[in-house]
């Protein structure tokens, strides 16, 4: 009889949890239209080719300090960021994420426990800069080497196109060859971007206020006359453009650019071609010399990007709708390409110029409640780290007045995240666009984000006709409003069976629920642990080590884990989750044993399993 007793009424209670959860930043909703303002004029700078580490050399050599660095040790996953100090205008701006770049063709992904797992996985498999422009002035992937087209052909529409067809005048500056991939990614179509002659053409066509760039046929890369090359441009385009057989005001000598930029006879079109082969300044002579300081070789004498920048807001502001303008320093991917250490500070401190003349405009002829200003890469080009880096990263170094100490790692373009920053009108929009989350440099969108955003800030022309009438409908972009939650089912007591000195039970299901997004989980997982107190009735005790529990994993939308078998000699683990297996529904059980010690007396002992539920940090 008293073995039946102690077989039936050694009872185990399970508690309620206790969430121990990290608090994290949200990023915010998108507020509707009375809330957010949609910007008039819209200006998206693109250093090609600029990872963290490209955007800290100028700061480095200017100031001594930077601001992105940080150590990275892949074999235990510590991460140590450096101290941070803004020196550029844009490291003020209120929107600071990552952004992530990968095309439909290659890799195709970005995962950052992979990105910061191996040294050598973002090296491989990257996006080109027609793939990279394409996302960024369509919203859409698409393969490397193709323009303006998705993988299957199907043509894309551009911000450009959609930026003419509302009323507002379009701008694309760069100091590479003005038809080169980023440029052309935001208003042509192009099953190659190496038909560069093609591509002049539509681009030339395009109904676009503002083309600057390289890619003369007379001069050579020095700045000096040469027979004529049509790599970049056809003969008869240039023909029109040059003769007046376009409503484009033709201009290349560095004064007519410096009058524009001064703001002397503006017209309302302007095609400007720099006096050089390709590039302003990145292949003038003395290529060779990566390792002296900047401008050690004499400058080309044609304008600077901040004095094309100047000039094109110059011609675009005259525009009653606002403006699109993308500004490019397109010579920084080809600095990068070389490992050339020098240039590549040379064209990145050139593209920060452009960014300050930027910001001056708005401060002084617009206003940040009419204007946006992004700040990003296309891509990462030269696996740029520090010294001694791989396997584990090392932060770029340096004094100022000295070239950075730095090490490449690549030739060509890379999958590591590259910086984004915003500030202006819509920017709380691109925050909230920004749901991801890196291991390194925390939350993160997509240049597919980018396109689509600016989409949804140029909006729609307006009806047809006078019997038409336009329409709009809003959908909503998936807002922070997830939670992480437990609960455990009702089932009162759990009552032990079996042998006397060995019992069994079953745990009640356990329900988590993980509906944050990688923001708010800071792209962790989560846990949930059990302890147990001692087994008591009245004066009599024994230890919960007796206990052992085996998890289970009753059902998981995502892939959970189940804990290893243990006994509760201490906190024990029913379940463990990583940034991917954590979301959704996951429903836990444990099989329960009890093994009775030969020295406790018969009774009805009580105890409790106190279930935890961490948020991972």
């Amino acid at each position: 009889m008293s073995s039946r007793v102690l077989k039936r009424t050694r009872g185990l209670v399970v508690t309620g949890a206790a969430l121990g959860m990290a608090a994290a930043p949200l990023s915010a909703g998108v507020a509707g239209a009375e809330e957010t303002p949609v910007p008039k004029n819209i200006i998206l700078l693109i250093s090609d080719g600029g990872g963290y580490s490209h955007f800290d050399l100028p700061s480095l050599y200017e100031q001594g300090q930077s601001y992105g660095q940080a150590s990275v040790d892949p074999a235990t996953g510590a991460v140590e960021h450096v101290p941070g100090t803004p020196s550029q205008v844009y490291e003020s701006y209120p929107v600071q994420v990552g952004q992530s770049h990968h095309s439909a063709s290659g890799r195709a992904e970005y995962v950052p426990e992979e990105a910061w797992g191996s040294f050598d996985w973002v090296a491989s498999g990257a996006t080109d800069s027609a793939a990279a422009g394409t996302a960024l002035g369509t919203g859409v992937k698409t393969n490397n080497g193709i323009l303006g087209y998705t993988p299957d052909g199907d043509r894309l529409l551009t911000v450009g196109e959609q930026a003419i067809e509302v009323g507002k005048k379009v701008g694309l500056v760069t100091s590479v060859p003005f038809n080169h991939a980023t440029p052309a990614g935001f208003i042509a179509h192009n099953s190659s971007r190496n038909d560069y002659q093609g591509l002049a053409t539509e681009m030339i066509d395009s109904g676009v206020d503002v083309l600057m760039g390289g890619g003369h046929p007379n001069f050579t890369d020095a700045h000096t006359r040469r027979a004529s090359d049509w790599t970049w441009i056809s003969q008869e385009d240039f023909e029109r453009v040059s003769t007046g057989g376009t409503d484009f005001t033709y201009i290349e000598e560095q004064a007519d650019f410096a009058s524009l930029a001064e703001g002397r006879n503006v017209p309302e079109k302007v095609f400007g071609l720099a006096q050089v082969a390709e590039t302003l300044q990145y292949n003038r002579p003395g290529m060779e010399n990566d390792d002296v300081l900047p401008w050690t070789d004499p400058l080309n004498d044609v304008p600077g990007l901040d004095t094309m920048t100047e000039g094109a807001l110059n011609v675009l502001e005259q525009g009653d709708e606002g403006f699109f303008l993308m500004v490019e320093g397109g010579a920084v991917d080809w600095a990068a390409h070389a490992n050339n250490t020098t240039r590549t500070l040379e064209e990145q401190i050139d593209f920060n110029r452009a960014a300050e003349a930027v910001d001056q405009w708005v401060e002084e002829n617009s206003s940040w409640d009419e204007t946006l200003v992004i700040v990003t890469a296309d891509h990462e080009t030269g696996y740029l780290a520090g010294p001694d880096s791989n396997p584990t990263w090392t932060p770029v170094t340096g004094e100022a007045g000295q070239l950075p100490n730095v090490s490449w790692h690549s030739g060509d373009h890379t999958n590591a995240l590259v910086p984004f920053y915003a500030k202006g009108a819509g920017s709380d929009v691109l925050q909230a666009r920004a749901n991801r989350w890196d291991i390194v440099r925390g939350a993160y969108l997509d240049n597919t984000d980018i396109g689509e955003a600016v989409f949804d800030f140029l909006g729609h022309a307006p009806a047809s006709g006078d019997s038409s009438v336009a329409l709009e409908a809003t959908v909503p972009l998936p807002t922070s409003g997830g939670a992480l939650s437990m609960s455990v089912a009702d089932t009162g007591s759990v009552v032990f069976e079996g042998d006397p000195r060995s019992q069994s039970g079953a745990l009640p299901q356990v329900t988590v629920t993980d509906t944050r997004d990688e923001v708010q989980s800071r792209g962790q997982g989560w846990t949930v642990a059990g302890s147990a107190s001692e087994f008591v009735a009245g004066n009599r005790r024994f230890g919960a080590e007796n206990l052992s529990w085996t998890p289970k994993v009753v059902e998981s939308e995502s892939g959970a884990e189940a804990g290893p078998d243990a006994a509760f000699d201490g906190p024990a683990a029913l379940a463990d989750t990583d940034r991917v297996s954590r979301f959704g529904t996951t429903v836990l059980g444990a099989d329960l044993g009890l093994a009775v010690p030969e020295e406790a007396r018969g009774g009805r002992y009580g105890s409790e399993i106190t279930l935890t539920l961490f948020a991972k940090d």
